[in-house]
């Protein structure tokens, strides 16, 4: 794992409906390597590798991250906001977050916490409520309202760590690892292979696939893959049962989540791949969730399709801790289906 690349990416703001910023160096890094790269009208960018003479084959990553969106600033300056993508609002406590402005650029703020000296013994036992926080950019209210509109979206500021072993934790893992992994893949394909290949990088998969499913709509592909991020619950507290995947033990290949069934063929042949190439690998079934897989599946008419998924621990926060090792087998694992010859 390209670990550099990866950082590189992780660290560029990219809010649903704010992903230009990604979307540039995406197309940076690809456009030597593809036919064709384009943005389409909702700011998916999609990169095209043309085969000699097979399916349509979609691939997606989607470019944007949990984050928060200003709904308030009040007399004194403070920022209060929404959440968008399910943060867990316990996390944002005594964070440093970036607001992306339209005219002003990034702004650096963080949200604050009542210190504990002055918490009453019923504030104590209270959980978060995130309606009640608020963003401190240190600006006054005029100076705040001058630059920073109601709208506006915010992300988490965190710069990526390496951990021990072979794990390391950044915010937007969820997905910069399926942007990186198709990112490494494009780059590594063979010159020749049999299958057109549309590389999808969506854009408001966390406000609810959006992008995916009007890239699908347009594509129309008769075999579709997510590569995405799926929580991972090997943590203290958890039973093994519930763990669904594990850091380190490869990729996961989902068969089956809250809102989409793998297709068995497709299913069985990336099994077939992991197998051959002693690619590490483990089937997820999973009671909740959801990915650019469900749109894909359906929106252009019926394809052919399935998800892998990067286990990630404490996953929508800004300490997502994921495995090298984990990142390495997805890139194999997508570099040899697609230089291979699936029937779809």
């Amino acid at each position: 794992m390209d670990f550099s690349l990866f950082s590189k990416l992780a660290q560029i703001p990219s809010a649903p409906g704010r992903e230009e910023f990604l979307a540039e160096e995406i197309i940076s890094e690809i456009k030597p390597y593809c036919d064709d790269v384009r943005i389409d009208r909702m700011g998916n960018v999609i990169a095209f590798k043309k085969g000699t003479g097979g399916n349509r084959i979609m691939v997606a990553a989607h470019m944007d991250e949990v984050s928060l969106k200003v709904r308030y600033i009040d007399d004194k300056g403070f920022i209060y906001f929404t959440l968008t993508g399910g943060i867990d609002a316990r996390t944002l406590l005594s964070q440093r977050v970036t607001i992306v402005t339209e005219e002003h650029g990034l702004i650096p703020g963080v949200i604050g916490a009542k210190a504990a000296h002055y918490l009453t013994a019923a504030e104590k036992t209270q959980g978060v409520d995130a309606a009640s926080l608020s963003i401190d950019t240190g600006y006054g209210a005029q100076e705040v309202r001058d630059m920073i509109s109601i709208g506006d979206p915010v992300v988490l500021d965190r710069v990526p760590r390496e951990l021990g072993g072979d794990l390391f934790t950044s915010k937007a893992i969820d997905d910069r690892a399926g942007v990186y992994i198709l990112l490494e893949v494009i780059k590594n394909m063979p010159k020749s292979h049999r299958n057109d290949i549309y590389f999808v990088f969506s854009v408001q998969e966390e406000y609810g696939l959006i992008g995916a499913e009007a890239a699908t709509a347009d594509i129309k592909p008769e075999v579709a893959l997510a590569v995405d991020t799926t929580g991972a619950l090997d943590t203290p507290g958890m039973r093994p049962q519930d763990y669904v995947v594990s850091l380190g033990k490869g990729i996961g290949i989902t068969l089956a989540d809250s809102t989409t069934i793998a297709d068995r063929a497709l299913s069985k042949h990336l099994i077939k791949i992991c197998k051959e190439k002693n690619i590490a690998y483990q089937l997820r079934v999973a009671a909740r969730g959801s990915n650019d897989a469900k749109v894909m599946q359906r929106a252009g008419g019926a394809a052919r399709a399935a998800a892998l998924s990067v286990p990630v621990r404490y996953i929508h926060s800004n300490v997502e801790t994921a495995s090298k090792k984990d990142i390495d087998a997805a890139y194999n694992l997508v570099l040899n289906f697609l230089s291979g010859d699936f029937e779809g």
